[in-house]
C-alpha cells in the first residue's frame, strides 16, 4: 500500500506547529517568575525567545516627588510638591500623549537621583547633569514664584508602602539655590548656595 504525503500541506502543518510551540515558549518566557528562563536555556535546542518584561528583572517600587522652593531676602518659603504624574484617561491605553511631559519629569528625576548616588558628595557633578538642568529650568520657567523672590531650590523624594496602609516617605536629593532671572544658567550655583544643601 502506497501513502502519498502532500508534502505542502505537511510543511504547513510543520511551520504552524513551530510558530505555537515559540509562542507559547515566548508567553512563558515572560512570566513575572524566572523558572522558564533557565528550561528554555538548557538543552540542545535553546529555544531563542524575546524578553519583552516591561518592569524586569527589577520592578519599580518608590513613587517619586518633586518639591520645590522659593528664597525670599535670602529666607527658604514652604516647599511646594509639583505633580509629575496624571490621571490617565481611558483611552491613553493607546494613545497618551498628555504623557510627555510628566515621562520626562519623571526621567529627569531619576537622571538626577542616579547621579546624586553616583557622585555623592559632588554635587556640583551633579548640576552638570541633563536632568538636573531640566528640572532647573522648568521650575524656573514654567511654575509660579513668590513675589520678590529671587532664587529657588528642588527637592526629590522618594515614597514607597511599608506596610498596608503605611507609606513611608523619604528625601533622596535636594539641589543647590538657583537663580530666578532668564539670563543665568540653572546649573549655576550663587556662591552661598553651596552651603545650603539642606531640605528643612
Amino acid at each position: 500500500m502506497i501513502v502519498k504525503v502532500n508534502t505542502e500541506r505537511a510543511k504547513t502543518v510543520a511551520v504552524t506547529a513551530s510558530l505555537a510551540a515559540w509562542l507559547v515558549a515566548t508567553a512563558a518566557g515572560q512570566l513575572p517568575e524566572n523558572r522558564f528562563d533557565n528550561l528554555l536555556r538548557r538543552g540542545r535546542w535553546q529555544i531563542p525567545v524575546p524578553n519583552w518584561r516591561f518592569f524586569g528583572p527589577n520592578p519599580g517600587v518608590k513613587d517619586n516627588h518633586l518639591l520645590y522652593r522659593d528664597i525670599v531676602d535670602g529666607k527658604p518659603g514652604e516647599w511646594e510638591e509639583v505633580p509629575i504624574t496624571r490621571d490617565r484617561p481611558w483611552y491613553a491605553l493607546a494613545w497618551n500623549a498628555r504623557n510627555r511631559s510628566p515621562k520626562a519629569l519623571f526621567d529627569a528625576s531619576q537622571d538626577t537621583i542616579g547621579r546624586s548616588v553616583a557622585f555623592g558628595p559632588e554635587l556640583h557633578l551633579v548640576t552638570l547633569g541633563s536632568g538636573y538642568r531640566l528640572l532647573s529650568r522648568y521650575i524656573q520657567r514654567h511654575l509660579p514664584h513668590a513675589e520678590g523672590a529671587s532664587h529657588s531650590q528642588f527637592m526629590l523624594m522618594q515614597s514607597f508602602l511599608k506596610a498596608p496602609g503605611d507609606r513611608e516617605i523619604e528625601p533622596v536629593f535636594v539641589s543647590l539655590q538657583f537663580p530666578l532671572d532668564d539670563h543665568a544658567a540653572p546649573g549655576d550655583a550663587t556662591p552661598e548656595a553651596a552651603a545650603f544643601p539642606v531640605a528643612a
